[in-house]
């Protein structure tokens, strides 16, 4: 499965699904910031998996789930 159809995939999901999701993924978030996180989404591109993920889109998820929190996930999924 390739990135954008994941990303799809979970922008039709419920908040509780994509809760349920990302928790079978060892990732922990609330409803809240699900919700937050959503529209985030559209901002996703391929060529980061070239370039790298922008500082700018980890300040915004940042704000939402917390820099350590942030870091942590990026850490885990060998992100950054």
């Amino acid at each position: 499965m390739d990135l954008l159809q994941l990303i799809q995939e979970i922008k039709q999901l419920s908040d509780n699904e994509a809760q349920q999701y990302a928790a079978s993924h060892g990732v922990q978030l609330s409803v809240k910031q699900i919700q937050q996180l959503r529209p985030l989404l559209d901002e996703v591109s391929l060529s980061w998996l070239f370039t790298g993920i922008p500082s700018v889109f980890l300040e915004k998820v940042s704000s939402v789930i917390g820099y350590e929190q942030t870091m942590l996930y990026l850490d885990q999924y060998k992100l950054q």
